[in-house]
């Protein structure tokens, strides 16, 4: 849990009281509803940045996923299809018949 400075929970608890319409006698519910507030805003945050951080880690795993898949479609490939060899085993043939 995050320490909050009594500063902190003073100014927030005054803009609740402000905002209910300055009522009587509610420093304590103002009090509490301020500390209650500022760890909703701070739990807010930290899940914000873990967000933003599994986010960042998912967009470079794709990346090298991507660059691995780029790298192995465009690595070359020698293939020989049949009638390349049909016609290189003809050709040899008829040399050794001359």
């Amino acid at each position: 849990m995050i320490k909050y400075t009594d500063n902190d929970i003073r100014n927030a608890a005054y803009f609740i009281w402000k905002n209910n319409g300055c009522p009587a006698n509610t420093h304590e519910q103002d009090w509490a509803a301020a500390i209650n507030q500022l760890s909703a805003m701070s739990a807010l945050k930290n899940a914000s940045k873990k967000l933003a951080s599994a986010k960042t880690i998912a967009a470079k795993k794709t990346a090298t996923k991507a660059a691995s898949l780029k790298a192995s479609i465009l690595k070359p490939v020698a293939l020989k299809s049949k009638s390349t060899k049909s016609l290189s085993s003809k050709k040899s043939s008829l040399k050794k018949s001359k």
